[in-house]
């Protein structure tokens, strides 16, 4: 996989940012590019429909929020690169005060984990392909374990997908 493959993978969905000078300044070459010349693809996943819109913003001079999250919960959602560490990460606003998680180690990162979810869910999980998803979700929760693996063994225990794939095997999604 590389990020050719990825860009016409989402051909219709990605999104490219508009040069800018905190991209410039704050962010690495590599997640620069990948902005700038492949894009983001709005897309559905754990928690929500993420979009993007090709502009960022800074909050609170750490996070450069890159996109949103429409959920059912109704509470504001950043996507956002972390400037010092280049982490990906959710930012969302509960009652009880702003919470961060982190998603990917970096952006390169979360757009192969991207392709690979979707490529699982249109391929695997959808057709079924490992049998009724309800009655054999462990097995498609170790499938999509194992291809994420295959990209980045690590970033398949950040926040977001540990706790994803756990709520897999376990059948609550």
């Amino acid at each position: 996989m590389n990020l050719t493959e990825i860009q016409e993978y989402f051909s219709n969905s990605l999104i490219t940012f508009e040069n800018n000078d905190i991209i410039n300044q704050s962010l690495s070459k590599e997640t620069a590019d990948i902005l700038y010349k492949i894009g983001l693809p709005n897309h559905n996943t754990f928690g929500g429909d993420y979009e993007f819109f090709g502009n960022v913003e800074l909050l609170d001079g750490k996070y450069l929020k890159i996109g949103t999250k429409n959920t059912f919960i109704n509470e504001p959602f950043g996507l956002c690169i972390d400037i010092e560490t280049q982490q990906i990460i959710g930012r969302t606003h509960y009652q009880e005060g702003i919470r961060t998680y982190t998603i990917n180690k970096n952006l390169k990162t979360y757009l192969e984990y991207l392709y690979v979810f979707k490529r699982f869910t249109n391929e695997i999980k959808i057709p079924q392909t490992l049998g009724e998803y309800h009655l054999h979700h462990e097995k498609y929760a170790q499938e999509l374990k194992d291809r994420l693996i295959a990209v980045d063994k690590d970033d398949v225990n950040t926040d977001f997908w540990y706790s994803s794939i756990g709520e897999m095997e376990l059948g609550v999604i």
